[in-house]
């Protein structure tokens, strides 16, 4: 950014020197301030160029960094922070792309017990073991047929932590802690 307002600056400056020489030239009637003038506005052109171009590609840049994808271990750092164990496999994420659109991250990965306790303990979940017979996974990621929390057994541990707003995470955990579900809304 600093390289850009530098290359402004002296850009600016081109100009305001290619306006003096003009003028002085045309009022003196001095060929050689014209000339003098003219050179100075090629190299006003040529920073002013080189000033869009900087612009464009560092903005072009941004854009394409903002939509660039998370991998799964991207997507977990920025819901759990940094993991303290070495027991965590991403097995399947969806991460949110366009907010109001794609309303949630949906992340499946293998854990250990003590991982998933530093994920829950900070927050304020609301906890109960249900019963998965007759549960139907048809949601958004129904044409996917990964994101199934039933799958982790006849009866799983549902974490809520929604707040009023209807924004937060629903955590589906098996009973021996190691396989985890989690649909993150952020609208």
């Amino acid at each position: 950014m600093n390289e850009i307002i530098i290359i402004a600056i002296i850009s600016g400056l081109a100009f305001l020197l290619f306006v003096v020489t003009i003028t002085l030239g045309w009022t003196k009637k001095n060929k050689q301030l014209k000339l003098t003038s003219l050179l100075i506005f090629f190299i006003f052109c040529g920073l002013a160029g080189w000033t869009g171009y900087l612009v464009i590609n560092k903005t072009y840049n941004k854009v394409a960094d903002s939509f660039r994808m998370r991998s799964g271990e991207e997507i977990y750092k920025a819901l759990f922070d940094n993991r303290k164990a070495d027991c965590v496999r991403i097995l399947n994420y969806q991460d949110q792309v366009v907010p109001k659109i794609d309303y949630a991250i949906w992340l499946h990965f293998e854990t250990c017990p003590s991982e998933l306790n530093r994920i829950l303990n900070p927050q304020n979940f609301r906890s109960n073991i249900v019963s998965t017979k007759g549960w139907n996974s048809e949601g958004p990621l129904a044409h996917e047929n990964w994101f199934k929390p039933e799958t982790l057994g006849d009866s799983i541990m549902v974490n809520i932590n929604i707040d009023e707003n209807g924004n937060g995470q629903y955590i589906y955990i098996n009973l021996d802690s190691t396989e985890v579900f989690v649909k993150d809304i952020i609208d």
